[in-house]
């Protein structure tokens, strides 16, 4: 019992990472990205082959490029610098000056090619077996199942909140609203002389880069990777958590991956074989697709609604901020809140 909560807390703070990463994407700035997931991937395969050392020679062994032996940090961070590589490529190489419609469609397309590239070469990540024995973090050091599950939920939570603390000292920024003036009407963030063009570039690049890692820290603790992990499917449900917990909220990101990545996945172990069809895959779909159907019908803004902004404001009437006679200085200033 030990085992399971501790595992279910693992992947719900991994997938947690994920959202908050694709919430900058999508929630903050609007940015539709239809293969979030391939980037959370490109992040798992670096990771992977950054760290497991040589591949073993012979026939029917897992064929991979780099084959380095570094150490999982560093494995960690290029695996996040993948995927942020991949990002920079998409947006200032391919769509730098296309509209968020057209981007949405190319990143279609990109996900779609790198998943036949993965899946039809085997000398990069060993085709469609993937690849598999990835070391785990704790080395040669001798730890049982759940003590393994517990560095990674410490870890995975230790940079969750890193990520979150990011995440809210971006939309308190002028940048954040920058970023959702963008979000809101293009046209009227240029129109006020911002720089639309960087503003969605950092954004989905800091969103890419959590991705990447995130794919790291999963990939570390499953133990192995494949094209089948990162279909369309997969960037759905990161788009159902999103949308259920309240899109652009910090706070609805973490509790909608928890809400639909996490408590209807388990759930639906616990349900009986309909048709003939495996628990957890074809009935956790048409669960989230119903739940996300009732949200958008009687609770469009989420479970937790993005907070409006509060300008700032004196807390004394004007009255009190005059001195006695009409006239006023600077030591009758009121500190904002």
């Amino acid at each position: 019992m030990a085992f399971l909560i501790i595992d279910v807390l693992a992947f719900g703070f991994i997938n947690a990472l994920m959202v908050m990463g694709f919430n900058l994407q999508y929630g903050y700035a609007g940015t539709l990205n239809f293969t979030y997931y391939t980037f959370v991937a490109v992040g798992a395969y670096i990771a992977a082959v950054t760290t497991m050392g040589r591949s073993p020679s012979g026939v029917g062994v897992e064929t991979y490029i780099l084959q380095w032996t570094l150490p999982w940090p560093l494995g960690l961070l290029l695996g996040g610098l993948a995927a942020t590589v991949l990002g920079a490529l998409i947006l200032i190489l391919v769509v730098r000056r296309l509209r968020s419609d057209y981007l949405a469609v190319v990143t279609v397309a990109v996900g779609y090619v790198f998943y036949e590239i993965v899946s039809n070469d085997t000398r990069i990540f060993n085709g469609s077996n993937g690849i598999y024995s990835v070391p785990p973090l704790a080395g040669t050091a001798s730890l049982s199942s759940v003590q393994y599950s517990l560095v990674i939920l410490l870890l995975s939570a230790f940079l969750l909140a890193g990520v979150y603390w990011v995440s809210r000292r971006l939309f308190l920024s002028p940048y954040g609203r920058v970023l959702r003036a963008l979000r809101e009407d293009e046209i009227f963030a240029l129109s006020y002389g911002k720089d639309v063009a960087r503003a969605r570039l950092w954004v989905f690049l800091l969103g890419s880069f959590i991705g990447g890692v995130a794919g790291g820290i999963l990939v570390f603790y499953i133990g192995a990777f494949s094209p089948a992990a990162f279909t369309p499917l997969e960037t759905f449900f990161l788009f159902a958590a999103i949308i259920i917990g309240g899109s652009g909220n910090y706070n609805g990101a973490i509790l909608g991956a928890f809400v639909v990545l996490e408590l209807v996945t388990e759930a639906s172990r616990f349900l009986p074989t309909i048709g003939g069809l495996a628990n957890s895959g074809p009935i956790r779909a048409v669960i989230i697709g119903v739940a996300l159907i009732l949200v958008l019908k009687f609770r469009p803004v989420g479970l937790i609604p993005e907070r409006p902004m509060k300008f700032y404001r004196s807390r004394a009437p004007l009255w009190g901020r005059l001195r006695i006679g009409g006239k006023s200085g600077p030591t009758d200033a009121v500190a904002p809140q």
